[in-house]
């Protein structure tokens, strides 16, 4: 596993890391809000074994990626991030990438897919996701989550960066890999937070332009949407399908992860 420094949207220094053999398929994840690339550690861990080539951001605001101020509510922003690291990937018409999007990460691949469209996506795998924010994601916002919405664009205690984790999970992480969760998240600073929850996006016009498959999936326990966000993608996508992982949180390749993986090789 390597990690390296890219250039995204507006010079912000990116941090990617990558696994797995440089020539096999390509998987890009990109991560939710007030996490990091550690999110998919699991995954990252299995790119060896499964042949696959998985590339993970820090999106900007977070881990050890640029912390600028104010540089969060321009989705041509967010777009060029995806840009860079699809391309430091090793993304091209002939090679594209598999890209995995949990939570707020929907909307940044969906930001990308309206300014550049999906010639380098050959498909999206999205976890728990949302393509809209602000008001448009209103309605699918669960009752908990959304009271917390001041004190995550607000906290830097570190508490709130506890609760959304231990939201995530349908039960106890492992305790190792919680910490490390945890460490991650406790780099992403309330002004990163607050930029990114002032947004107002809807990017549904993206999802249904886009003709790669989109499979949606959601956990049936999930603390922060409800699934019919992810049955809406599902079913706005033109190739698009939902699957509801039993017993799942808000972060299936957690929760669920043999079952998110074998769904996953159908796609890779």
């Amino acid at each position: 596993m390597t990690s390296r420094s890219i250039r995204g949207g507006g010079d912000c220094s990116i941090n990617l890391v990558e696994a797995g053999p440089q020539d096999g398929p390509l998987i890009l994840g990109i991560h939710g809000i007030g996490q990091s690339h550690l999110a998919f550690e699991p995954l990252l861990q299995a790119a060896d074994v499964r042949g696959w080539r998985v590339a993970a951001l820090d999106m900007r605001g977070h881990g050890d990626s640029d912390k600028p101020h104010n540089a969060y509510g321009d989705s041509a922003l967010w777009a060029d991030d995806v840009k860079a690291a699809l391309g430091a990937a090793g993304a091209n018409p002939d090679r594209r990438a598999v890209v995995l999007a949990w939570s707020y990460g929907g909307a940044v691949i969906t930001d990308y897919l309206a300014a550049y469209g999906g010639d380098l996506v050959r498909a999206v795998v999205s976890l728990g996701a949302t393509d809209k924010l602000g008001a448009p994601v209103g309605p699918y916002i669960t009752p908990q989550f959304g009271a917390m919405g001041k004190a995550i664009m607000t906290d830097d205690t570190g508490e709130v960066a506890e609760q959304l984790l231990d939201m995530c999970a349908a039960g106890p992480l492992n305790p190792e890999f919680r910490s490390r969760l945890l460490a991650g998240a406790l780099k992403c600073p309330a002004h990163v937070r607050n930029g990114m929850f002032r947004r107002t996006v809807n990017n549904d016009e993206a999802v249904a332009a886009y003709q790669g498959v989109w499979l949606a999936t959601h956990g049936d326990q999930d603390q922060m949407f409800a699934p019919e966000l992810s049955q809406h993608l599902a079913d706005l996508a033109p190739n698009g399908s939902y699957k509801q992982y039993a017993g799942c949180g808000h972060m299936p390749l957690w929760d669920v992860t043999d079952e998110f993986l074998t769904d996953l090789a159908t796609i890779v």
